[in-house]
């Protein structure tokens, strides 16, 4: 959020608007009490975030053709579902890992990267 209610009424002309809105549009806090039913009606002004980098990995695949016995037994699909959790976990901190050591996490360096090289350079990322 760049600007709360706060901040916008001390901008002249929004607290202007603000006002002769609120006179205008039926109160929207007619089933409330107390302070919220008198807060008037404001629009904060917010920037949205740019975009980030994604980062994903594909882990080699666990195989369960053929275990469609084997893994009937609780004990047993209970020991794959874990071996599943402890590879994913181990994906997203290497993930998170990496991710910290990336230059080109935000996107301004990004930007001024591609931009240097007229946008036809690939971005660097690297390998797993």
């Amino acid at each position: 959020i760049l600007l709360d209610y706060e901040d916008i009424m001390k901008i002249p002309y929004y607290n202007d608007m603000l006002d002769r809105l609120n006179k205008e549009i039926p109160n929207v806090r007619i089933n409330q009490s107390g302070e919220v039913a008198n807060q008037p009606l404001h629009l904060p002004l917010f920037v949205p975030k740019p975009p980030g980098r994604l980062y994903f990995l594909f882990g080699k695949p666990i195989s369960t053709v053929g275990r469609k016995d084997e893994l009937q037994d609780k004990t047993n699909a209970q020991h794959l579902y874990l071996q599943a959790k402890g590879e994913v976990e181990a994906a997203i901190t290497y993930l998170l890992r990496k991710r910290e050591e990336d230059p080109y996490r935000h996107f301004l360096p990004r930007f001024l990267y591609e931009a240097a090289s007229g946008f036809t350079v690939p971005m660097p990322t690297f390998d797993p």
